[in-house]
């Protein structure tokens, strides 16, 4: 008897989306985009007002508070259809280039 040893084979399948969910992936693509360009809009206020705040468009409305979550209750509670189309970023107090790099010695021995 030959027996087959392992996990069963997997099987991926493809679902194409129904015109409902392509309509609705559209408009929050639409709504991302539109929030986005009111941030770069506003972007010049935001980094002089709010350096170490969160801050989170939605509806074209800007959000800012200490915490993410708090922000994003907010946001939502406003424009609750926007829920998946809100431009969120904290805003560093850290000004200048941002420097990412090992510290490490080349060629040190030891």
């Amino acid at each position: 008897m030959i027996r087959a040893l392992g996990p069963p084979p997997l099987v991926i399948t493809e679902l194409e989306p129904t015109p409902e969910e392509r309509d609705r992936a559209q408009f929050e693509s639409e709504r991302f985009r539109a929030n986005a360009r009111r941030y770069e809009e506003l972007a010049r206020e935001i980094g002089e007002r709010h350096v170490g705040k969160f801050i989170c468009v939605a509806g074209g409305e800007l959000f800012v508070g200490d915490d993410p979550v708090e922000v994003h209750a907010r946001a939502r509670n406003a424009h609750p259809d926007e829920a998946r189309a809100f431009f969120s970023k904290f805003v560093s107090p850290h000004r200048g280039p941002k420097i990412y790099a090992n510290r490490r010695r080349v060629g040190a021995r030891g």
